[in-house]
């Protein structure tokens, strides 16, 4: 079975949002399926998905916060590459082997690249 993962993350101001993204992901979106929805590929088989919350069919389902984890190769290197959007993240050690990096977006939703310490 091949599987996909599509992250959706609902904001209230969805261009301060879509601003915030494209300066977290260092690019526009890579997909637009209506003028209320925009998508970043970031991996083969994984998109996140910012739009409305007031869009959401259901409302009640998404009244909390997102949390999204993203693996990476090198901290180090995506830390940089943020700091140089004017994003800042800092590092901590949540064990021996993984390193974490948490942002949040202007809703407060909350993104975390990880990396394996394990080599």
């Amino acid at each position: 079975m091949t599987a996909q993962v599509l992250a959706t993350v609902a904001v209230t101001d969805f261009a301060a949002s879509r601003a915030w993204y494209a300066r977290l992901f260092g690019r526009a979106p890579d997909h637009s399926p209506s003028p209320s929805c925009v998508e970043w590929q970031i991996a083969k088989c994984m998109r996140i998905q910012v739009l409305p919350r007031h869009d959401l069919p259901d409302r009640r389902h998404h009244e909390g916060r997102a949390s999204v984890g993203i693996m990476v190769d090198d901290l180090d290197d995506v830390l940089a590459k943020l700091q140089g959007r004017h994003i800042d993240a800092t590092p901590q050690a949540a064990t021996h082997f993984v390193r974490f990096a948490p942002v949040s977006d202007p809703d407060g939703n909350l993104v975390t690249f990880l990396e394996s310490a394990a080599g």
